[in-house]
């Protein structure tokens, strides 16, 4: 038998003219309870579908607001105005340290090595689970008590909107061109965590809308029936099986192990789920708004990416690869385009076989270059740490005599820090192995402003790098030590090494800095662990504001971002000399 695709005519939104109703089977009270809001199913979609937008557009809204707070903030010290001393309001000073804290705040489960979202994005999704939870089961009943009031029981067709309603939302939060990521000022890859757990939350409540059904079509011996002579429950299979793969095979451990395999099934599995979806919908009242919003909204930032991709191909040369001690590769490009410090670029390298079909992301270990000209020339300088994959052909390429140039695709840029380092007293820059890459050209843009601008806020530097081996420093050395030299005057620049790979015993080298004067009192070395914990209260301690960058592994991330977080806390009880800090983190992985 041909299975049944769309209902004819096919229209774009069905009637919404209640038909099909046995009345004479019903009671006076069943038939009322069937035609009031938040039961009647042909306004579900607008009590339960537009309350879900309502609630991403709420969310999305309050947070936008307080970007434009925390932007007004930014004007100080680029522009002399009273709105940019809103951060010495002490009612604005204790609220911002206290969602600061919970910002900065993880948790973790040593035995398997799992690190959790920061507080904050953890309290934002359960706030979306028990808005979602309250929005399906704070409403009676369940199922209807009599069958003539309808075949589709009231949890499942409430969850059903839910469910739609959450898929433009989800698709956006995934996109690297963002809309919500623009109007909150958070870069797409710290919304990952909300991609994935909306998805996890669609996941649930698709489930609740269909279980009803299959119980109620095998209690009444229609389950045949309905699966041979009407689109809904095949197609609603259709849409299941591709959802439960995207949501299992996305899960952290699997997703890091085999990522590149991940990636490509999951856009595949994507397009099989959206289209099975879009089937199953058969244009049931505004249903198919909510998949041409998401469908609209995906091909857009789609778009953007690929006409900037293009365009970046003609302000770019090619890419030449570099080995590097501590197993790492330089990838220099010679580049016309503009970037801001610690941003990053999606590259892809034509000429390396199989991995011209993948983009890695790269963060910009160099500045822009400060001329004005639209030809002048910059060199970008990626340091890549070998691991597998695209970062092992590289060193493979290097090693062995081969290919050591390659022409690239540019998607970019992205990414950077939200906010604007310069305007705070002191800036602390920390960084665990390769995160260096993030932190150095944050240092040059800050060190380099100084000299342009004498009225810089932001007069005190430290920047600390833990490295497993001293090999690792060379990437780096030169270069940290001119900024120092390079500070101008009345600009402290302070610079310390940590090697954990060997203890301080094994070598001849000392720690000391009591016999140094000048450039070399300013860059220290020491053996073993920084304690990140001391070394963020102990820069936090005095008067004034800190800004704090921060880039490493995840136990790294995970010790800075606690010290910060108990010093947040600390100026939100009003105990605490500093008035103000901002932490901006970055991770290796998503």
């Amino acid at each position: 038998m041909t299975r049944m695709w769309l209902k004819h005519p096919v229209l774009w939104h069905s009637s919404r003219v209640p038909s099909g109703y046995n009345y004479t089977a019903m009671t006076p009270w069943q038939i009322e309870l069937i035609r009031t809001p938040w039961h009647d199913w042909y306004t579900a979609d607008w009590d339960y579908g537009l309350s879900t937008v309502y609630f991403f557009c709420a969310a999305i809204a309050f947070f936008a607001i307080g970007n434009a707070v925390f932007r007004l903030r930014q004007t100080k010290g680029e522009n002399d105005n009273a709105i940019g001393d809103i951060h010495k309001i002490p009612l604005y000073t204790r609220a911002v340290a206290l969602s600061r804290a919970l910002g900065a705040k993880q948790f973790r489960a040593t035995q398997v090595q799992y690190y959790s979202p920061p507080l904050s994005a953890i309290v934002i999704v359960l706030g979306m689970i028990t808005y979602f939870a309250a929005l399906a089961f704070s409403v009676h009943p369940y199922l209807w008590p009599n069958i003539a009031m309808g075949h589709s029981p009231p949890i499942a067709t409430r969850s059903g909107w839910i469910s739609v309603a959450i898929l433009p939302f989800l698709l956006v939060f995934a996109t690297k061109v963002n809309l919500i990521g623009i109007l909150t000022g958070v870069s797409h890859e710290k919304l990952q965590v909300y991609h994935r757990w909306s998805a996890w939350i669609m996941y649930i409540t698709s489930l609740i809308h269909t279980f009803p059904f299959i119980v109620q079509s095998i209690r009444m011996g229609e389950m045949t029936t309905n699966w041979n002579t009407t689109p809904w429950y095949w197609t609603g299979v259709a849409a299941l099986v591709p959802q439960t793969w995207l949501v299992f095979m996305s899960w952290g451990p699997i997703r890091n192990r085999y990522y590149e395999t991940f990636k490509k099934l999951h856009f595949i599995a994507s397009g099989v789920f959206v289209a099975a979806l879009f089937v199953h919908c058969n244009f049931r009242l505004t249903s198919w708004d909510y998949i041409g919003a998401a469908a609209g909204l995906y091909v857009v930032s789609w778009l953007v990416r690929f006409g900037r991709t293009f365009y970046n191909s003609f302000c770019t040369d090619v890419a030449a690869f570099e080995a590097l001690p501590g197993d790492a590769v330089k990838v220099t490009i010679p580049s016309k385009l503009k970037w801001s410090a610690g941003q990053h670029f999606f590259i892809r390298f034509l000429d390396l076989g199989v991995h011209a079909a993948t983009s890695h992301p790269f963060t910009v270990a160099t500045l822009s270059g400060g001329s004005t000209s639209e030809d002048s020339v910059c060199t970008m300088e990626l340091y890549v740490k070998v691991h597998g994959g695209i970062t092992k052909r590289l060193a493979t390429l290097c090693q062995g005599g081969g290919l050591r140039s390659s022409r690239v695709l540019l998607d970019g840029p992205y990414g950077g820090v939200e906010g604007n380092l310069k305007v705070y007293d002191r800036v602390l820059l920390l960084a665990g192995g390769s995160g260096i890459t993030f932190v150095v050209p944050l240092l040059l843009d800050i060190v380099r402003n100084s000299v342009k601008d004498s009225s810089q806020m932001c007069r005190n530097v430290h920047l600390v790098w833990a490295v497993r081996t001293p090999c690792t420093l060379t990437w780096f050395e030169d270069v940290l030590s001119a900024a120092a030299k390079g500070a101008s005057e009345g600009f402290s620049v302070r610079i310390s090494y940590y090697i954990t790979g060997i203890s301080a015993t094994t070598t001849d080298e000392t720690s000391s800095t009591s016999e140094k004067s000048g450039l070399e009192q300013a860059i220290t070395k020491d053996y073993g662990r920084p304690v990140l914990r001391d070394i963020v209260s102990g820069f936090c301690e005095e008067a004034g504001t800190v800004g704090i960058a921060a880039c490493g592994p995840e136990s790294f991330n995970f010790d800075v971002g606690n010290a910060v977080s108990e010093c947040e806390l600390a100026i939100a009880r009003g105990r605490a000399r500093c008035s103000e800090i901002y932490l901006h983190q970055e991770s290796y992985s998503w």
